[in-house]
């Protein structure tokens, strides 16, 4: 391993060290996250679930608003917005940033088939981090059902569950949510769009799941402990390692340079000597 790279493990580590040092365990409210592809309707899902129905907090449009996580806070809860897992490698990684943190995450997917790789690749991301939590922590949200006939929906949802029992273990909650629907009822004082937007339904769910919080919090990061110690362990070992192996690479390096001036000095001495007898 060439010394540059240990060097920016090492500096990485020393972050996370830090940021592990500095998160706070019970204090903060429940922090919600949403995250999917771009324009899979993250920021429409939010804008509902924090009533800004008629004025957007979290931008929509389908240019690329969302750069960078944005938050908005209420009595109850945290609620954190993504860029598009998508975009680039950068916000991908900015996308990630978060998941310590979040208490539940909001999958959101969109209605054109199943989970394409990077869905898939995240999704294992999160589940590791929740460990035993993942099942009930980890919902998945099909947006803008109202789009799409109703078994072409199911249908999705039957293969997109399938794919999370494959890949992750388990099928987490399903929500089948139309903002739209949502905004509209909430405008029209209409029930029955609000009822059939679901929205309300994956409210209850988020209220549920929040109760365990605290226990939740505690038990990752007991979990996040462990796996730090063991990387640090691990670099520390990798450092000595680098360490001795330049060390040899200094004494070997030297070798001919010491060869040459003691033969020098042999040299030297020899003619010293003849000159004497000259």
């Amino acid at each position: 391993m060439s010394v540059s790279i240990l060097l920016k493990e090492s500096q990485d580590l020393r972050k996370n060290s830090q940021d592990f040092l500095n998160k706070s365990l019970l204090s903060e409210k429940p922090v919600i996250v949403t995250w999917g592809l771009m324009n899979a309707g993250k920021s429409s899902l939010l804008n509902m679930l924090t009533q800004h129905i008629d004025q957007e907090f979290f931008k929509t449009n389908d240019l690329r608003e969302t750069i960078e996580v944005s938050a908005y806070e209420t009595d109850q809860f945290i609620y954190l917005d993504t860029p598009g897992l998508d975009a680039n490698t950068e916000d991908n990684l900015e996308a990630l940033k978060g998941v310590r943190n979040a208490d539940i995450v909001l999958f959101v997917h969109q209605l054109q088939g199943e989970l394409e790789a990077n869905e898939i690749e995240f999704l294992k991301d999160v589940r590791t981090s929740f460990g035993q939590y993942a099942e009930k922590n980890i919902i998945l949200i099909l947006s803008k059902v109202d789009k799409e006939d109703r078994s072409k929906v199911d249908q999705i949802q039957n293969r997109v569950l399938e794919q999370c029992k494959q890949y992750l273990g388990f099928q987490p909650q399903c929500f089948q949510i139309s903002n739209t629907l949502y905004q509209q009822g909430i405008q029209k004082h209409k029930d029955g769009l609000i009822r059939h937007s679901h929205i309300e339904d994956l409210k209850q769910s988020i209220n549920t799941v929040v109760l365990n919080t605290k226990v939740v919090r505690q038990e990752r990061y007991n979990q996040e402990k462990v796996l730090l110690l063991k990387k640090l362990t691990d670099q520390k070992k990798k450092i000595e390692v680098e360490y001795k192996a330049q060390q040899s690479l200094l004494t070997n390096g030297f070798a001919p340079f010491q060869n040459s001036l003691e033969s020098l000095k042999q040299f030297v001495e020899m003619k010293a000597q003849q000159y004497k007898k000259i």
